[in-house]
């Protein structure tokens, strides 16, 4: 994929010697030259060693092929050309083209894959078609340089489509996404994951680009190595390509963000008040006045979890959950929890109710020695807590046949039980030790229902952004991050344990026991009268080629058997499917291994049922992991169900529940590579009985991949100057003709691999990963070189302004850098302004505001960036040291001219007033039309920024425009 890349560096050798595989193929012995190029996938760590996902590759590889490496080192494009001249032997990551296979071989699996798509306007119906023929003779714009480039070529070759390529050169990925919205352009073609936003919709996908290790076209040898050693691999281990994946380049950011309307409400409304029921642990309760349990760890990491946006968290105790409710309809709160609620009652009690946030076992309180008579009696009376809907609504959706009463107290309802008024109670597992005195003091026994109660956030029907807002947040958190929410609350609060349960139905375990003891004597008696030759034979062969429990294959054979199948007939739709079972390991520890074993064996039969009649091959490739290949079918939650139906019915009394990921087939993927999705998929599926089924999707670990190559890059990209200052022009025009009077320093990537990335695509991750400072810092240093450069040149200095983050402002090396960076370049500190976004005021205001007072009075200029967006108070401001006021664009878009009388050309004229009063000079940002500049300019605005009158420029465009005249 590396395919432009115009920086240089020496050329050398560095050998080195690789221990020889045991069992290497005839390549053991060979030197191979390997290009080595310092990038994501290969790069030297702080202690000068070796690593990345190339370089572990080629470790694995060779322990196959018995090769020795000589590392050569260069840029990638050099050593591509090296590739091609035969001075290198090997080279990683090197995209495939018809041009380059003309003098390089190719293996025949790939390093990976990434997806180009075609985007067009929402408001282009026309384009919205299944009939490609609608694209013919349209404007496509595309990167300049990059790979998507030439996959629209060929995309519009096989279809016979004539496209008028745009090429994009020094645009943002937003700037080229508004061509569309002008009618400049008809298509935008990029990775899919750019271009998500409201103004573009994708419509289809147009290719793909495979990367491999590639092998000089002189050394066939090693092209026969190399092929046996990737098959071999992947074979052995079908999920090693996975595993580096996730070991260098996966993250699992959600990816989730809010709109323009949520955003909007978010800002409206400052704070969002959660009602809850107190004493509830370890879920919700008040301590000395504040909130704790769960729910509070839950909101503090909820308050910054999607895309950087800060929400303000309000917590409301009431004595029950519906009280809670109650004044939730009153309109005192926004939200409560914990929620419990069918489809139906929440429609009913007009509430919406998010994805579920916590859940927990549900066990029902008998007393001892009625065991399990109130699941299967008819008119079973349950007793509730009034006031605890939860339970209402948790016995109406699994038992409602059941008569249910109300208690006012635990201690009341526990009475019910004890006096025979009701025939159970019911509990919460988290709840168990909580209550355990209460329960033996009325002589209560626990029976698990084998369900689950989820809880959830509710809101007001009518507070649909509301809704939309907590549903995002709840996604964005992982279930591993609740789970050690609740584990930290639990201490005291443990669920059920195992010992409690055996004492509890001490009847039940001792006749499961005599019963085992009796079936394993029989079991040994019966193996006795075996013959033992035979026996020792039968095991060979069962180790070998069947798993001793379940009958099926084992890894090694299934994989045998499934690639033998795929090359006999290749065009056979076969699908994989990885199925694993939730939790199992506890299983077998609470339940014991004969009971773990059942259930395994039980879910084996099933699969056999499944690929009978030679519909396909299954095998158990771990404890708890199943993995079978089996004709192509389209049900797959069918599929699912009835494997879990099968869970069900063996294990009456246990929750247990499957994860299922699914690759559907696909012309040309091999089983290993099918198998490689598939438990991709398996890994993806999230808690929750109806999402445990995911079916493969490439596009689902794209996103991921991009963001940490990007990451993986930083270093890379500063080092080699990869990132490219632009200055866009800030005109004044309280004079006739407007001049040039200052400029900001905008920053564009000009990636070795990808071609020109726009900052919206960078920017924010890096703000997120807490890497912004290294790039602000390299833009500051670059900003005065170029000052300084233009005042050497021309005598002439123009202010120009550059960006501190929140990051940037609480280093406490901040003033150090940029005074050193302006003793280092000479210019003037009044020529470098600071520009400070509004929002970064929001926390630590006090450090803040002494930062900046500290660079004012050492004679800087300070610019507020994006004033106006709701996050300071007009008592604030007075408090601040600046001297410009930027206004922000979201003001300006929409402002037709003199006769517009809109919200915002009151909120401009009165943020203009302000800033007269205050003495400011004021910016306004996002200028497109005419008509918005002169209203501007007759209300006093000082500078203008924006497409009016310019787009940010590159260096030299922007010295010949603003320096030179």
């Amino acid at each position: 994929m590396m395919d432009d890349g115009e920086q240089s560096i020496g050329i050398g050798v560095n050998a080195t010697r690789t221990p020889t595989a045991a069992t290497p193929s005839s390549g053991e012995g060979k030197v191979v030259r390997v290009g080595w190029y310092e990038a994501s996938y290969n790069y030297t760590d702080k202690f000068g060693r070796k690593t990345g996902i190339a370089y572990e590759y080629q470790q694995k590889i060779v322990t196959y092929t018995g090769w020795t490496y000589e590392y050569v080192e260069g840029t990638w494009p050099e050593l591509l050309q090296m590739l091609m001249n035969g001075d290198i032997d090997l080279l990683s990551d090197v995209s495939f083209t018809a041009e380059r296979a003309e003098s390089i071989l190719y293996p025949s699996l790939p390093m990976g894959t990434e997806s180009y798509y075609i985007y067009v306007s929402p408001n282009n119906t026309e384009l919205m078609s299944d009939d490609v023929s609608v694209f013919n003779n349209k404007k496509f714009a595309v990167n300049q340089g990059s790979i998507q480039e030439e996959i629209l070529k060929d995309w519009a070759r096989t279809n016979g489509i004539t496209a008028n390529i745009v090429e994009i050169i020094d645009q943002s990925n937003d700037e080229s996404i508004d061509l569309l919205q002008t009618g400049d352009v008809d298509v935008f073609v990029s990775l899919d994951t750019y271009g998500r936003r409201e103004e573009c919709a994708p419509v289809c996908k147009i290719g793909s680009s495979d990367y491999y290790f590639a092998v000089s076209a002189q050394r066939p040898d090693i092209l026969t190595d190399l092929d046996h050693a990737l098959k071999t691999i992947q074979n052995e281990d079908p999920f090693y390509n996975q595993r580096l994946y996730q070991k260098y380049i996966w993250t699992f950011s959600t990816g989730i963000i809010f709109t323009k309307e949520e955003r909007q409400w978010l800002e409206n409304n400052s704070t969002i008040k959660v009602g809850y029921r107190d004493n509830y642990e370890p879920f919700c309760f008040e301590d000395d006045g504040y909130i704790s349990g769960a729910l509070k760890d839950f909101l503090e990491y909820a308050s910054a979890c999607v895309d950087g946006t800060v929400i303000n968290y309000e917590a409301v105790a009431f004595g029950t959950t519906e009280e809670a409710i109650a004044a939730l309809d009153a309109g005192e709160i926004d939200a409560v929890f914990p929620v419990n609620m069918s489809a139906y009652d929440s429609e009913e009690g007009d509430l919406f109710v998010t994805t579920p946030i916590m859940s927990t076992e549900i066990y029902a309180l008998v007393r001892t020695g009625e065991d399990k008579a109130v699941f299967d009696a008819e008119g079973t009376r349950v007793v509730l807590l009034e006031g605890n809907v939860n339970f209402d609504n948790f016995v109406k959706d699994y038992f409602p046949e059941w008569e249910i009463s109300w208690q006012p107290t635990l201690d009341k309802v526990y009475a019910a039980v004890e006096n025979g008024t009701a025939d159970c109670a019911m509990v919460n597992g988290y709840r168990i030790n909580t209550n355990d005195r209460l329960r033996r003091r009325h002589k209560l026994s626990l029976l698990d229902t084998g369900e689950k109660m989820e809880f959830s956030f509710a809101v007001r029907r009518s507070d649909t952004i509301l809704f939309s807002i907590l549903d995002k947040t709840v996604s964005a958190i992982e279930e591993p991050v609740v789970d050690a929410m609740l584990s930290k609350y639990t201490n005291t609060t443990t669920k059920v344990s195992f010992s409690d349960y055996l004492r509890d139905n001490w009847a039940v375990a001792f006749a499961v026991t005599t019963v085992l003891v009796f079936l394993m004597l029989f079991l040994l008696l019966t193996r006795l009268k075996s013959d033992k030759m035979a026996q020792e034979r039968q095991m060979l062969i069962t180790a070998t080629e069947r798993d001793s429990l379940t009958g099926l294959y084992t890894r090694n054979i299934f994989f045998e058997y499934s690639s033998r199948m795929y090359r006999e007939n290749p065009s056979n739709m076969m699908d994989a499917i990885v199925m694993n079972i939730e939790q199992f390991h506890v299983v077998n520890a609470l339940y014991g291994w004969n009971f773990g074993d059942t259930v395994l064996k039980g879910l084996g039969d099933e699969i056999k049922k499944i690929i009978g009649g030679g519909a396909g091959i299954a095998c158990r490739t771990t404890a708890d992991r199943f993995e079978i290949y089996t004709k192509h079918i389209d049900d797959y939650q069918g599929l699912f169900d009835r494997f879990q139906r099968r869970l069900d019915e063996c294990t009456e009394d246990v929750n247990i529940f499957l994860r299922m990921g699914v690759m559907p087939w696909h012309d040309g993927l091999e089983p290993v590579q099918l198998f490689d999705r598939a438990r991709a998929a398996c890994n993806m599926t999230r808690s929750g009985r109806h999402s445990r089924l995911v079916v493969f999707n490439e596009e689902m670990r794209t996103k991921e991949i991009l963001e940490q190559r990007l990451l993986n890059d930083l270093k890379y990209a500063i080092e080699n100057k990869e990132f490219l200052v632009y200055f866009q022009p800030k005109y004044n025009v309280q004079v006739d003709p407007p001049v040039i009077g200052s400029a900001e320093a905008l920053v564009r990537w000009k990636h070795h691999e990808l071609g020109m990335i726009p900052p919206g695509d960078f920017i924010s991750l890096f703000e997120k990963s807490s890497q912004i400072g290294i790039l602000d810092r390299y833009v500051w240093a670059e900003t005065a070189r170029y000052i300084a450069q233009w005042k050497e040149k021309y005598g002439k200095v123009i202010p120009i302004s550059v960006n501190l983050s929140r990051i940037d402002i609480f280093d406490p090396d901040l003033e150090k850098t940029i005074e050193g960076i302006v003793e280092e370049t000479g210019i003037g500190r009044e020529n470098l302004h600071l520009e400070v976004t509004e929002s970064a005021y929001t926390e630590g205001e006090e450090q803040i505001l002494e930062v900046i007072r500290c660079f004012r009075s050492k004679g800087y200029h300070i610019e507020m960036d994006d004033f106006g967006t709701g996050y300071s108070s007009l008592n604030m401001l007075s408090r601040m040291s600046i001297d410009v006021l930027k206004l922000d664009r979201s003001f300006i878009k929409d402002i037709k001219g003199e006769d517009d009388d809109s919200k915002d050309v009151q909120m401009v004229e009165l943020i203009l007033d302000i800033a007269r009063s205050l003495k400011l000079v004021v910016v306004a940002e996002g200028v497109e039309t005419k008509e918005q500049m002169e209203f501007l300019k007759k209300r006093g605005c000082d500078l203008i920024q924006g497409f009016y009158f310019s787009k940010p420029l590159p260096a030299d465009e922007f010295e010949e425009k603003a320096i030179k005249d």
